[in-house]
């Protein structure tokens, strides 16, 4: 498989979440945060908002002595002379590509075709990387796509961003979209930037990497406009999980995770992937039994390399005899089947009229209410 280079776009991308706003501290900590786990390159902002971004953003560059960093810009000569401000590496130089966002923005592809040569020219002058996207890739053209990327490649620019702006590609389509393009443009760095509108970004990410994208553009917990991006977590879990060597630090994921989640005030949901509270979570007595043969049994990974615990056994209505009996032994309180047999009957019962789970410390206190029964 192709290497990777992970571009994380929390700072930048996701901060553009309705209602999201972080503050100075908070994005010098996520961007420390995602230095130690390994992240190539952190997109950190965009610099045209203002002095306090700027000064940010400078402040994350020289903090970050690993990781790249790199801003966000409009085609505008005025955008990469503030960009310049921020002492990044690299630049991302946005373009409407579809019909829809050309007619949107009051853009013509006559303009388009004027300004990125001199847009290039004019930020090759600040900055050592210069990368152009492709906007709206998903709803343009096939043909339009090409010429576009004809006119990039002219320039020799480091990178090309195609972007999957409103999140409508399935993985074929993605599939068939990069793999045509690194066909008809083998030498071509490819970043994929995708949402999460029809829920596959992830999907759409991985399977871009897979047809021939060499650099991904990510959020964690998948934060961002609309529905959000791809999840820079679950991503980088699956990467692991296809064999793909990287240096990366998984483990940093969870508290990585939650301090996202914190510091943006959008709560992980239960079942998220690789860092929802139930990601490890068994009750069903079928698998919770099978999980304390092997851990792997039924989940796909240890979750103590996302940096969390391994597995973890609920007790509720699924709950079975063997991890009862289990339980039970772990806390040196005999138990004959009967009792077991009344125990299992009980947490269904709490779990059933309380539509919850049953703690160990109530079993615990059940099991004192059985004593007799039980002895």
């Amino acid at each position: 498989m192709n290497d990777i280079w992970i571009i994380d776009s929390t700072l930048r991308d996701g901060e553009q979440a309705p209602s999201v706003s972080f503050s100075r501290k908070e994005k010098m900590k996520i961007a420390q945060m995602l230095e130690e786990t390994g992240i190539n390159e952190i997109e950190a902002g965009t610099p045209a908002m203002g002095k306090e971004e700027q000064d940010t953003i400078r402040r994350i560059v020289r903090m970050c002595k690993r990781t790249r960093i790199s801003v966000w810009s409009r085609a505008l000569p005025e955008d990469v002379e503030q960009a310049a401000l921020t002492e990044a590496e690299g630049i991302h130089i946005a373009f409407p590509l579809s019909n829809i966002q050309l007619s949107a923005m009051g853009k013509s592809r006559q303009w388009v075709e004027d300004t990125l040569p001199k847009i290039v020219e004019h930020a090759r002058r600040y900055f050592k990387y210069v990368s152009i996207g492709a906007q709206d890739a998903s709803r343009s053209d096939r043909e339009d796509i090409f010429k576009f990327i004809e006119m990039v490649s002219s320039l020799n620019v480091f990178r090309i961003r195609l972007a999957d702006t409103v999140g409508i590609l399935s993985p074929m389509q993605t599939a068939a979209l990069v793999s045509n393009v690194k066909n008809r443009y083998p030498d071509i760095n490819i970043d994929f930037h995708v949402h999460n509108d029809l829920g596959m970004a992830t999907a759409n990410a991985f399977t871009a990497w897979q047809a021939g994208a060499s650099s991904l553009s990510l959020t964690v917990n998948g934060l961002g406009e609309r529905a959000g991006n791809a999840a820079l977590e679950e991503v980088l879990m699956a990467l692991k999980l296809a064999g793909k060597e990287t240096n990366y630090n998984l483990r940093t994921l969870y508290p990585l995770c939650k301090y996202v989640s914190e510091a943006s005030g959008r709560p992980i949901a239960e079942s998220k992937p690789v860092c929802g509270g139930m990601a490890f979570s068994h009750e069903s007595g079928i698998h919770a039994a099978g999980t304390l043969v092997h851990t792997l049994a039924f989940q796909p990974f240890d979750g103590r390399e996302a940096g969390r615990e391994s597995f973890r056994n609920l007790f509720g209505k699924h709950s079975g005899r063997g991890m009862l009996d289990s339980f039970l032994k772990e806390q040196n309180l005999p138990a004959d089947e009967h009792c077991v047999t009344g125990l299992k009957k009980k947490i269904a019962d709490i779990a059933r009229q309380n539509k919850r789970n049953v703690s160990p410390a109530e079993i615990v206190e059940l099991f004192r209410e059985y004593r007799e029964k039980c002895l």
